[in-house]
């Protein structure tokens, strides 16, 4: 086994850096459920394309830009707080971590400095450490509070590494979504995708070093030759 740290390890790379949603747990279908309920209420259909539209952005400064004010006269925050209201009920219910999952986190702190980089909010992440149990896993948590951008820009992932102590060629990040790609890419970080259904299809995909089809398909060489 590598020891973890080891500066004898023939790969450069020394941190993983994780996104969370749609990659570690099956909370994709959750939103997209959780928004079709909320914004009926207002004779919105709110579509699978915008779903896809919308993965990986941050939720309050995005539906803005579908959702005008003759149709909701109220602000990104206000849309955010009413809407998670379902959402965490679903949440509650009807969260898993995706196959593969529990293995490659393990995988992933047995071997690297490890960073959870969500766009998501620290309370929905708590919620998620509750009921999955996977915040034992990380050395350090970046949320949505925790930067001023969200992806595609680089800030979380480089904010990561800096807290990491580690330099962006020495991180891999692990994203599912194409503004998670881009912004390991744009931090100058190696990147695996495992997209999710919902964007497979997306052309930002193939910025990726590597696609995968599932976690379960991450072994301790293909971060450590990627």
């Amino acid at each position: 086994m590598i020891n973890k740290f080891d500066s004898s390890q023939s790969s450069e790379i020394k941190a993983v850096l994780i996104d969370m949603d749609g990659l570690l747990i099956n909370s994709e279908e959750l939103y997209l459920e959780a928004n079709k309920v909320y914004f009926k209420d207002f004779d919105f259909e709110f579509t699978e394309d915008f779903h896809k539209q919308g993965t990986g952005k941050k939720f309050e400064l995005w539906i803005k830009t579908i959702v005008p004010d003759s149709v909701i006269n109220k602000s990104g925050e206000d849309i955010l707080k009413e809407r998670n209201k379902i959402f965490f009920d679903l949440v509650r219910k009807n969260l898993k971590l995706m196959p593969g999952a529990g293995n490659f986190l393990k995988l992933a702190k047995d071997h690297f400095k490890t960073a959870l980089v969500t766009s998501s909010r620290r309370d929905y992440v708590n919620l998620v450490f509750e009921i999955t149990d996977i915040k034992k896993y990380f050395d350090i948590i970046i949320t949505g509070e925790t930067v001023v951008y969200g992806k595609p820009d680089p800030e979380c992932y480089l904010e990561a590494a800096k807290s990491l102590g580690v330099i962006p060629k020495e991180c891999v990040v692990v994203e599912d979504a194409p503004t998670g790609i881009m912004a390991g890419k744009n931090a100058n970080m190696k990147v695996i995708a495992v997209p999710s259904y919902f964007v497979k299809d997306s052309l930002e995909i193939r910025r990726a070093d590597l696609i995968l089809n599932s976690l379960e398909d991450i072994k301790l060489d293909t971060i450590l030759n990627i």
